[in-house]
């Protein structure tokens, strides 16, 4: 996109003692390249014929030869890769062939396996019944009734030992809770503390805030830029950029009127661009500007005019509170009159789109002294109006807006000669120039935007003239002066000591809060705290008391322990010889059993390696299948590419140039080839028992059930885009003081570009 700001000015009018000027829009012409591109290929459909080569005359071209060479490439590829599936399926056959003799050595295998394992497992259980036969079993009763003893006794002495280390633990726990109780306490104390102090410094943190201005003036030292040029501006990036002193740029005689300046392709960045790179002015909601806008982009308007008119020996304008009021209600009448924002609304403007003198007098005047009770018609106060323009979505910020008030006075100032009044000066400069016996009050109003998002920039310049009303009018003007601008720029900024006290407050309230918290865990803590040693006390008890019945359980037990203990040492004496053939037994038993669990575990390895040789054979059978199913799908193709090759091998035929054989007709009418299938078949192939005949025709492609082929050889045509497209922009000359024209038509082949700019009458 290429995007282009062209520069209006607003017209001058010069009616008895009124001068009047125009301001400056801005036009956004985009341009877009499209292109367009439609390809349109036909296909071409090619038929089969069959292989008959004949040694009749031909002229072979190399797209035949080509042709029959690539399908006897794909023959001899499908027959090395029916070659290769072939080979590999013995070479699979024979890999099937072994898995199938290891794996029947593995089923013979697992039958010895098992075998193995049967006998020794039949031994175990003989073995077993032979160890039950000789088993004691009034020794046996009491050697189990020793054994639970031991293990009772055991345990008791055991739980002794636990229900001891509880009860210490319980005591330790005891103590530890209440110094941390104690402790509970002595946070809960201190937070309180805190607390109150947090409080108390929240609240002087508050009423400081209250006590301390939100904002302050901060006077800044400006870095007096020039003015660039039409076709580079100088760059305005922060308020620290704005000139307070209007300067004469370079080119300004050669560029001193609105058509000069259009004829050299002026922009809205001509002279001065506002770029805003560290603009921190205030934003402007929705192109509305606030009271205390209003008011510092007057003060910078005056602050320029003034130093025009100190260049050329003339007193200030001045500026009040009244005059800025009066400016208002000229917006306001403007709005209730619907006057354009590029026409003027001087009392008596009525034919420029503007409003008469009396409503004029009615909508100011009477506002201004209710009480006036004289003739409404009449003129009571000089007042010129000059008029500029500004579109709100370029000036977003107080910046932007300043720079656009620049730009608007520094035009009146150097660039008005097609306003010349005959004085060698334009009606805007000689309206800035205005020499008056009598104070000048100047003031600036901003219009609200309207659909076209378009603001009137409203420059008043009021005087009195000697009567009753002026001697009010002058008085009242002087009770609220303005003045104008220093050197460099003020701003109202937030103040620091303000900003400081609310962190301070916010900072305040942050601790009080964590006081707050800190107090509330802290009593949270000692609550806690006090249920522990509540808590721990009674665990102590109980623990005491298991410790008590633990010690009386272990007295019991070693009881039993020496009584079963006794009882066994009365039956071993009564089986000694018995219980030697029993051991015996059982270490028999014992040596089969492990016997048993190795030839179970050779079984199972036997198993699994069978079932793994048998998952390697069906994987195999799996792959030679899929051989075999890779075979026919290979025959087909070679099938499919040696029909190919005959019918290339017959295209290249067809294709002679000077066929002298009985079955050709250079008219392609009759008989051999015909273009209609109405004659004879002049070629016939034999192959897996079809019949196929063949004929060409290069202006249609049939194909008919019988076997009977005509082919047309595709035509292609590609059809590219062409785009043209033109832009032309235009700007027209308008009795407005805004005037755009514009028409863009942009494409990518052809462009025709015409940018206009400012129009000023």
């Amino acid at each position: 996109m290429e995007k282009r700001a062209d520069k209006v000015h607003f017209k001058m009018f010069k009616a008895g003692k009124f001068w009047l000027v125009s301001g400056i829009a801005l036009t956004v012409l985009g341009s877009t390249a499209v292109l367009n591109t439609n390809v349109h290929a036909d296909e071409i459909s090619s038929t089969q014929v069959s292989a008959n080569v004949g040694d009749s005359n031909r002229a072979v071209t190399p797209q035949t030869t080509n042709a029959v060479d690539d399908a006897q490439a794909a023959v001899n590829q499908d027959q090395d890769d029916i070659a290769k599936n072939q080979a590999d399926t013995a070479n699979e056959q024979n890999h099937h062939d072994e898995l199938a003799e290891q794996t029947a050595g593995k089923q013979q295998d697992v039958d010895n396996a098992q075998k193995a394992a049967d006998t020794t497992n039949d031994q175990v259980k003989n073995d077993q019944q032979t160890a039950d036969d000789l088993k004691p079993d009034e020794y046996t009763d009491a050697q189990n009734a020793a054994k639970d003893a031991q293990q009772n006794a055991d345990q008791a002495l055991n739980d002794v030992d636990q229900a001891t280390a509880n009860k210490n633990q319980a005591q330790h726990d005891a103590d530890q809770a209440q110094k941390d109780a104690d402790q509970a306490a002595k946070d809960r104390d201190a937070a309180a503390k805190a607390k109150a102090d947090a409080q108390n410094k929240a609240y002087a943190a508050k009423d400081k805030v209250n006590n301390t201005d939100k904002t302050i003036r901060v006077h800044h030292d400006g870095k007096e830029l020039k003015p660039g040029t039409i076709t580079t501006g100088t760059e305005i990036n922060s308020e620290a950029d704005l000139p307070t002193h209007l300067v004469k740029p370079s080119d300004a005689d050669k560029y001193n009127s609105y058509n000069k300046q259009i004829a050299a392709g002026a922009t809205l960045d001509s002279y001065w661009e506002y770029v805003g790179a560290n603009d921190t002015s205030e934003k402007i909601k929705n192109g509305i500007l606030t009271p205390q806008q209003q008011l510092e982009a007057a003060q910078y308007a005056l602050t320029l005019i003034n130093d025009f008119r100190r260049q050329h020996g003339l007193k200030p304008m001045k500026m009040s509170k009244f005059s800025l009021q009066m400016a208002q209600y000229d917006a306001e009448m403007r709005a209730k009159y619907r006057v354009a924002s590029n026409n003027h609304s001087f009392a008596g403007s009525e034919d420029q789109g503007g409003v008469t003198q009396t409503e004029w007098n009615q909508s100011i005047l009477k506002k201004i002294y209710p009480s006036f009770s004289g003739d409404l018609s009449k003129s009571y106060l000089l007042d010129d109006q000059d008029l500029g323009g500004v579109d709100a979505n370029f000036a977003p910020t107080m910046l932007a807006m300043k720079v656009r008030i620049l730009q608007n006075i520094q035009d009146m100032a150097f660039a008005d000669m097609d306003w010349d009044n005959g004085h060698g000066m334009g009606f805007h400069t000689a309206s800035l120039l205005r020499d008056y016996s009598g104070d000048l009050w100047f003031s600036l109003n901003i219009t609200v935007p309207d659909s076209m998002d378009q603001s009137a920039m409203i420059f008043d310049i009021f005087g009195t003239y000697d009567n009753e009303i002026g001697k009010q009018l002058s008085k009242d003007f002087s009770s609220q002066p303005v003045s104008e601008m220093q050197s460099g720029y003020d701003t109202t900024e937030t103040n620091p000591a303000y900003t400081q006290a609310v962190n301070d407050y916010q900072n305040a309230l942050n601790q009080l809060n964590q006081a707050t918290k800190a107090y509330q865990q802290a009593n949270y803590n000692y609550n806690n705290a006090q249920s522990g040693v509540k808590a721990a006390n009674d665990n102590l008890a109980k623990a005491s008391q298991a410790l008590k019945d633990a010690q009386a359980k272990l007295q019991v037990a070693q009881t039993k322990l020496a009584d079963a203990k006794q009882a066994l040492a009365d039956a071993a004496a009564k089986y000694a010889h018995q219980l030697k053939a029993y051991q015996a037994a059982l270490k028999t038993l014992k040596a089969d059993q492990a016997k048993a669990a190795q030839l179970n575990q050779a079984l199972a390895d036997a198993k699994a390696a069978l079932v793994d040789h048998q998952q390697a054979l069906a994987d195999s059978e799996a792959k030679i299948q899929q051989l075999k199913d890779q075979l026919k799908d290979l025959e087909a193709k070679l099938a499919q590419d040696e029909q190919a090759l005959a019918d290339a091998k017959n295209n290249a035929d067809n294709g002679s140039s000077d066929n002298n054989s009985d079955n050709h007709d250079s008219d392609n009418n009759n008989s051999g080839d015909d273009a209609d299938n109405n004659g004879s078949d002049d070629h016939s192939s034999d192959g897996n028992g079809s019949d196929s005949s063949h004929d060409s025709d290069n202006d249609s492609a049939n194909n008919d059930s019988d076997g009977h082929h005509d082919a047309d050889n595709g035509n292609s045509d590609e059809n590219g885009s062409n785009n043209d497209s033109a832009t032309n922009n235009n700007s027209g000359h308008q009795d407005a003081d805004h005037s755009h024209n514009s028409d863009s038509n942009a494409g990518n082949n052809d462009a025709n570009s015409n940018a206009a700019g400012d129009n000023q009458n």
